[in-house]
């Protein structure tokens, strides 16, 4: 009895050890991250799991996270109360925080091209589209990754971008892309490896652009996609 109570007595120690080991690996971690980026952290409520438009968002799809404020997107939401049991209008990646966009009246978005879906990506850096794009252009979605880029969508379409009272970097980029390619998207971003790239009006072919893009309805610039219009 003596030896067990020893042992019991040693495992409970052995446990406290751990659990303080691994908060002051997680009090490390979070120093250097403030250290690396600067601010606050705050806590954001997260997806976790990619979240389709039309879903309605059940406490087990999301969470609350530690975010360094500084890299908060515009309009993120901190509550979970304020996300549960609402219909999502725009998906949201996996990992990503949820915004007010993503709950944003679709007649606020430029109406979105048949065949098409509405997906918000959070805009960073790494993004690549500069600040004054407007709703309308057209971009082309790649997957950077080691070196190399392969391409998602060859004829998104921006249908909302971050407000003019929000910085670049923290709003958010709506744009349209082909049903079958959301799950594509959704990953690159999520991972941080999307890239949008803006092609010049004459630009008529982007490499390995999917022939099923000619569904896109023209927009005002876009060459290649007036002449396949006006060739129906």
């Amino acid at each position: 009895m003596a030896i067990s109570g020893l042992c019991a007595v040693m495992a409970v120690l052995l446990c406290m050890a751990y659990v303080g080991h691994v908060r002051d690996q997680a009090d490390r971690e979070r120093s250097e991250t403030l250290k690396r980026y600067g601010g606050d952290v705050v806590a954001l409520v997260v997806a976790r799991r990619s979240i389709e438009a039309g879903e309605t968002v059940s406490l087990s799809d999301v969470e609350e996270r530690d975010w360094v404020s500084t890299l908060a997107p515009e309009g993120a939401i901190v509550e979970l109360e304020d996300v549960v049991g609402r219909e999502l209008s725009v998906p949201v990646a996996e990992n990503a925080p949820l915004t007010d966009i993503n709950f944003r009246d679709m007649t606020q978005l430029a109406e979105i091209p048949s065949g098409h879906v509405a997906v918000s990506v959070p805009v960073t850096e790494k993004l690549g589209v500069p600040a004054g794009i407007e709703v309308g252009a057209r971009v082309v979605a790649y997957r950077a990754k080691e070196g190399s880029a392969e391409l998602i969508s060859g004829s998104a379409i921006v249908l909302a971008v971050p407000s003019a009272s929000a910085s670049w970097g923290k709003g958010s980029l709506t744009v349209a892309v082909s049903s079958d390619e959301v799950p594509a998207v959704l990953s690159a971003s999520a991972s941080g490896d999307l890239r949008l790239v803006v092609p010049a009006a004459d630009v008529k072919k982007i490499a390995d652009i999917p022939k099923d893009n000619g569904n896109v309805e023209p927009v005002k610039g876009d060459t290649q996609a007036q002449g396949e219009e006006s060739s129906k």
